[in-house]
C-alpha cells in the first residue's frame, strides 16, 4: 500500500503541494509527518514541500489573526455559549501563557485549528505576533517533518532489505505514540485552563 501512494504522489506531485498548502493553511496539524516520510521515500522533493508546509502555516495565521482582529468580538457573540465560553478560555490561556501559548497552539488537539483566533482578539498588534508565528511555524515543521523523514528512512531502509512487512509495523507503533503524546499534550492543556480559572 506504501508503494502505491508513493507512486501515486511521484505521479501527482504538484497536486499534492497545492494539497499540503491548503490543508496547512486550515489547520496546523500532523500533516508535516507524511510529508517527512514521502520526501525521504524520494516521492516528493524537501523544499518544495517545506515552502508548501511553512507559507501554508504562516498565511493561515496570517487570516485567522486578521479576521479574529476585525470581527472577533462579533464572531464569538454569535456563537453557541458552549463555544462561545470555550473561545473565551482559550483567550485566557493566551493571556496567562502569552509567547508560550503562541509557540505551542498548534499541538494540542481541539486547539489546532483556531489557536492564533484568541491571539487577533487580544491587544497584540500583527507586526509583533508575526515573528512569533514565523517561529511557531518553522519549531511545528521542523519537529513533525523531522520526525516523519527519520521514520520513513527507517522505512525506506527495511523494504530495502525485503522487511517491509514491519514497516506498517512501525507505522502503527509511531501512530500510537503519536497519539499518546497529543492526549498528554491535552491534559496539559487541561492544566493549563485550571490554572487560569
Amino acid at each position: 500500500m506504501f508503494e502505491t501512494i508513493n507512486l501515486w504522489v511521484q505521479d501527482h506531485q504538484s497536486l499534492v503541494y497545492m494539497l499540503i498548502f491548503t490543508y496547512c493553511v486550515s489547520k496546523s496539524s500532523i500533516l508535516p509527518i507524511f510529508a517527512g516520510m514521502l520526501v525521504a521515500s524520494e516521492s516528493l522533493l524537501p523544499v518544495p514541500s517545506l515552502i508548501a508546509m511553512i507559507s501554508g502555516g504562516l498565511v493561515g495565521d496570517a487570516l485567522r489573526f486578521g479576521i479574529a482582529w476585525k470581527y472577533g468580538d462579533a464572531i464569538v457573540a454569535k456563537l453557541p455559549k458552549s463555544l462561545a465560553v470555550w473561545m473565551n478560555k482559550t483567550l485566557r490561556l493566551f493571556e496567562y501563557y502569552g509567547i508560550a501559548y503562541i509557540m505551542l497552539c498548534r499541538y494540542p488537539h481541539g486547539v489546532r485549528s483556531f489557536g492564533v483566533f484568541p491571539v487577533g482578539m487580544s491587544s497584540m498588534s500583527f507586526l509583533r505576533f508575526l515573528p512569533l508565528s514565523i517561529a511557531s511555524v518553522l519549531l511545528w515543521v521542523a519537529v513533525y517533518f523531522g520526525l516523519g523523514y527519520s521514520l520513513g528512512a527507517g522505512m525506506s531502509e527495511l523494504v530495502e532489505h525485503n522487511m517491509a512487512l514491519l514497516s506498517p509495523v512501525l507505522l502503527i507503533v509511531f501512530l500510537a505514540l503519536g497519539w499518546f503524546a497529543l492526549r498528554r499534550i491535552d491534559k496539559l492543556e487541561e492544566q493549563a485552563e485550571k490554572a487560569i480559572k
